[in-house]
């Protein structure tokens, strides 16, 4: 199995689509790493905490507010979604695989607060064979493309030199396909979607951030989000 094809399979295997493993017709986005819950059990057991996925934010409210009398049912809800006190939540770290989108969607992320902890280099030759995000009207141009691209390489022959390497794999479309990990603390991450979604942003940036955004609401169920109420309210504008 070449690099090409391994690349198409890390797609896949993450909730990607590619068509013949050369385009990607859907990025795949994973939850790769999350902080692990070792508080004791005396301590869950002498603050009464709830859930492993709560744990951790409840115990961060209960020490901040000195408040270790008042009931658990939805007292982290209210601290987060009524008070939004995030800041919580700020220990609980979630690392995400993003594989196969454009580059205009990794310099959105590089450019961030996020944590970009390992992305595609040019320079390897294992980058000579690229796949491209694409839909179906794009086929026939990526194609032609390829051709120069070809009469490119025959031109610049390959070499151990890493910056002949890399010049080599800079003359390249700017679709052709990223992959590269992120993490951020869930504070920070409630934050970034939240902002990124409700703004003007690009269309495959902002698909990314939504489906990190269901990621996040199936392990933390009590968070909400502030792009989901918006969503709502245009809704029943658009209905009135």
């Amino acid at each position: 199995m070449n690099t090409r094809e391994k690349i198409s399979k890390l797609i896949e295997y993450s909730g990607g689509e590619v068509l013949d493993k050369r385009y990607v017709l859907k990025p795949g986005v994973m939850l790769i790493s999350k902080t692990v819950n070792l508080i004791p059990t005396d301590i869950s057991s002498l603050f009464n905490l709830t859930d492993d996925n709560k744990q951790l934010g409840e115990l961060n409210a209960r020490i901040t507010f000195m408040n270790f009398n008042e009931s658990r049912e939805d007292y982290i809800e209210k601290i987060i979604n009524k008070f939004k006190h995030h800041s919580i939540l700020s220990n609980i770290n979630l690392g995400f695989l993003i594989a196969g989108v454009k580059g205009e969607t990794l310099l959105e992320f590089a450019s961030s607060t996020a944590n970009i902890s390992r992305q595609t280099t040019s320079r390897t030759r294992s980058a000579d064979d690229t796949l491209y995000v694409a839909s179906d009207s794009d086929f026939e141009l990526i194609n032609e493309f390829l051709k120069i691209r070809n009469k490119y390489l025959e031109n610049h022959p390959l070499t151990t030199n890493k910056d002949e390497i890399e010049k080599r794999n800079e003359f390249n479309l700017f679709t052709k396909a990223m992959c590269f990990t992120v993490s951020m603390n869930l504070a920070d991450w409630i934050w970034y979607i939240d902002k990124k979604i409700t703004q003007d942003y690009e269309y495959e940036f902002q698909e990314i951030c939504k489906r990190i955004k269901e990621i996040i609401k199936k392990d933390y169920p009590y968070i909400d989000f502030e792009s989901d109420k918006n969503a709502c309210r245009k809704t029943k504008f658009k209905n009135e």
